[in-house]
């Protein structure tokens, strides 16, 4: 695949998810809601579904991207780095919920009292206070992916000398390391009730609206990658020689006799 549709991948992917983007916030009304109300919402809108699909087509896309730099480049490590990221997301991702469900599976007497005794109102406030504790964890999946993510980026900066994918690269880890401390200092201010449980589940938002602001800027950065350009030798000088008279061989300009037939040139 040529690198201009490599680069047309790219960008699309990149602003898709950065489209995806937009779909925490517009979860975080309908669980203020829930949090609120105590009322199960119903099922999520065609809308928040859409961008669902926008997300993982863009994530899609961009791995076939990367793929495609890799073998245009020669460089292995530009799939390589940008695959470990997802799947290094994905196994955080999966311990996280793990954890979650322990966590909920220790507390399930006094969750199912909860349900007994608030059977509306107060059911989804206390699972949601189970969540916060893992809320750090969770967080470390995000910069899993933006490490390995800025690898690959530098490594396609370098190849393509597009510089703004470091930029991008960077802020990813930025927005990464900001969504664990802002999630490491909710869950502490939780527990010293502080803040409300909702309120914490959504203050990660905010370091996850960085991390997503650089796929803007790695969106920019693909459309900005060039193609080679033709280098066209330079054409070599005509070779200069002497003919023999008597056997039409050829000599150096300077020869004074032919190297074939040894006569005088």
């Amino acid at each position: 695949m040529a690198i201009g549709s490599n680069r047309m991948l790219g960008g699309v992917g990149a602003s898709l998810l950065v489209v995806g983007a937009f779909s925490p916030l517009l979860v975080f009304p309908r669980l203020l809601d829930m949090y609120s109300t105590g009322a199960i919402a119903g099922a999520s809108s065609p809308f928040l579904s859409v961008l669902g699909l926008a997300g993982l087509a863009g994530l899609i896309l961009f791995m076939v991207a990367m793929k495609g730099f890799s073998r245009d480049y020669k460089d292995s490590g530009i799939f390589n780095n940008a695959l470990y990221g997802v799947l290094s997301s994905i196994i955080v991702a999966v311990l996280a919920v793990g954890l979650t469900v322990a966590v909920v599976l220790m507390n399930f007497s006094s969750l199912i009292q909860t349900l007994t005794l608030f059977p509306s109102q107060h059911i989804f406030q206390s699972v949601i206070g189970y969540v916060v504790p893992v809320m750090p964890v969770v967080s470390f999946a995000g910069l899993a992916q933006a490490l390995f993510t800025m690898r690959a980026f530098n490594l396609l900066a370098a190849k393509s000398e597009v510089r703004l994918f470091r930029t991008a690269g960077w802020a990813l880890v930025a927005g990464s390391l900001l969504a664990i401390v802002l999630a490491s200092v909710g869950a502490l201010l939780f527990f010293t009730a502080s803040l409300s449980a909702i309120t914490v589940l959504t203050i990660p938002i905010i370091g996850t609206m960085v991390s997503y602001l650089a796929w803007i800027f790695a969106a920019k950065a693909f459309f900005d990658v060039k193609e080679p350009t033709a280098q066209t030798l330079p054409a070599s000088p005509a070779r200069q020689v002497k003919y023999c008279a008597h056997c039409g061989a050829e000599n150096l300009p300077n020869a004074v006799f032919c190297t074939r037939c040894g006569k005088n040139l």
